[in-house]
């Protein structure tokens, strides 16, 4: 329904206004009436080759995001668990409309009398072109892949139909009206992203599906843009050929940023304890390569340095490790704290999670042109991180020897621990050989709270400015933060309204962080 609207709304531009053609030099215009009357001398000049309207046309800032997307799509889950723990009952349906907001404006301008880039009837074959494609490429993929989205609502998650139409959208008000001033880009682009983290905050769309119906959104619209080029006969300027860049142009961007962090192989945590001076629980939080997506902007005063900002958002893999000798030992349930002669579960070790972390800074940008299309950056950044809160699961098994009448008196047994037995035989069906070999999980052992902190920030930057408006980035940031975490531990048996026991531990856990990534960026 969304590309049918959006064929209808071209179509009917399109017969509103009689055919015309711009000579690319503006001093005259042509119509169907007029072209017999003209001499061959006053045609225009042949047509500039299909390659050099390509390289005109084509941004190619698209690729990125499809790349980004297929990368990023194997910690979908692990990017909606930090949508779950810092926006769980978000919903909103503005991006139902938002994704159309930037094509409006383009069509209202020009209503408006305001000169654009094409004409009436190229502004409207090239939006019909462009919507065809992107309709073709969204809805084949969708119906291929068939991937369920987040909300288990209905299989065609994959990509993002809303994501790109917005980005669809914003690329030809860029287009159209982007050489006026920079300004309706980057407001088509803001809108564009705010309809893609939208889905995913509404819960039906994964980070995959947004990034490559961005991408396919913009490589869409660049295709139909050429199209309709090579229908009109429309020459092209400012090849890469023959365009040249002016080195000390301030170089103020608007980047998606996509990278992978390295940080402290072992958090500093706190100590816990069974009992209050009981067995230490010994545990240590290893951390993996992190996962990092991030969008980033800055305007420039002049060639070397300007003000701007960073929104980041990272999933860090933990890795829980306890010494065996403290699973052994470690009271799981207060069993012995109850007075039971050994415990009933022996603590196997705790599952892992993902640590997530969402950084807001705002800071200066500095900038170094070694030539008209090489760049070297910097920056210092101050802002606040905020970790989500996570939980670390416990993994146990029953303990044989409460069975072993040596170890445990039938009197014990009937005391401490006949009644779990008895459940698990009557309420689950297991056999006590199936409960010695299955393991049982507490989803309230370890309880690691939300927290907020200070942080600093810094990087080193290489850009290649392969178009006027565009450049590619190798990037390393680093990154500083303290953050106080609070532990909430819960191993005792819930009283008889269903409540625990909780202990709770802090630490100051000192994070550096080390990213390594790529990013594409929009020069104005």
């Amino acid at each position: 329904m969304r590309i049918c609207t959006l064929l209808f709304f071209f179509i009917s531009a399109l017969t509103c206004h009689p055919l015309c053609a711009h000579n690319p030099t503006g001093h005259y215009f042509l119509t169907q009436d007029s072209t017999s009357s003209l001499t061959s001398s006053a045609l225009p000049a042949k047509p500039k080759k299909t390659k050099e309207l390509f390289q005109q046309n084509f941004s190619y800032m698209g690729i990125p995001f499809i790349v980004s997307g297929l990368i990023v799509k194997k910690q979908n889950q692990d990017f909606r668990t930090l949508r779950n723990r810092f926006q769980p009952t978000f919903h909103h349906e503005y991006d139902n409309y938002t994704q159309y907001v930037p094509l409006v404006a383009t069509w209202g301008m020009k209503l408006a009398g305001v000169e654009s880039r094409s004409s009436w009837k190229e502004l409207t074959v090239s939006n019909i072109f462009s919507a065809a494609l992107m309709a073709g490429f969204v809805n084949t993929l969708k119906y291929t892949t068939k991937e369920m989205r987040p909300d288990n609502s209905s299989n065609n998650s994959f990509p993002s139909g809303h994501t790109a139409t917005a980005f669809m959208c914003a690329t030809i008000l860029h287009k159209e009206y982007g050489m006026l001033s920079p300004w309706y880009s980057i407001g088509g682009y803001t809108l564009a992203g705010i309809t893609g983290i939208t889905r995913q905050l509404n819960n039906r769309h994964w980070i995959g599906d947004v990034l490559v119906g961005a991408g396919i959104g913009m490589i869409s619209t660049d295709l139909g843009y050429l199209f309709s080029d090579l229908i009109f006969h429309k020459n092209a300027t400012g090849t890469r050929s023959t365009h040249h860049f002016n080195r000390y142009d301030a170089p103020s961007f608007l980047s998606l940023n996509m990278g992978f962090a390295t940080g402290p192989s072992t958090l500093r945590t706190a100590d816990l304890y069974d009992t209050e001076e009981g067995t230490p629980l010994g545990m240590r939080l290893h951390t993996g390569t992190s996962t990092v997506v991030s969008a980033e902007g800055a305007y420039f005063f002049n060639a070397y340095i300007g003000l701007g900002g960073r929104l980041r958002v990272a999933t860090v893999p933990v890795i829980a490790d306890i010494p065996e000798e403290n699973k052994k030992h470690f009271d799981l349930d207060n069993d012995l704290k109850e007075g039971a002669p050994v415990n009933m579960y022996l603590l196997d070790g705790l599952e892992s999670d993902h640590l997530g972390m969402c950084d807001i800074d705002l800071g200066l940008y500095f900038s170094y042109p070694l030539s008209s299309r090489f760049l070297i950056g910097s920056k210092l950044l101050a802002g606040r991180r905020t970790n989500a809160n996570f939980t670390l699961n416990s993994i146990s098994r029953i303990n044989p020897a409460i069975f072993d009448r040596q170890k445990v008196s039938q009197e014990a047994y009937d005391q401490f621990y006949k009644a779990d037995v008895d459940y698990y035989i009557q309420q689950e069906g297991l056999s006590v050989q199936e409960m010695l070999q299955g393991t049982f999980i507490d989803e309230e052992f370890l309880h690691i709270r939300k927290s907020s902190t200070f942080k600093l920030g810094t990087e080193l930057s290489l850009a290649y400015r392969y178009k006027e408006n565009a450049a590619l980035r190798l990037y390393c940031d680093y990154d500083f933060a303290s953050p106080r975490l609070t532990y909430d531990l819960k191993n005792s048996w819930a009283d008889e309204d269903g409540n625990r026991e909780v202990r709770s531990y802090s630490k100051r856990t000192p994070m550096h962080n080390f990213t390594f990534g790529t990013s594409i960026a929009f020069m104005f």
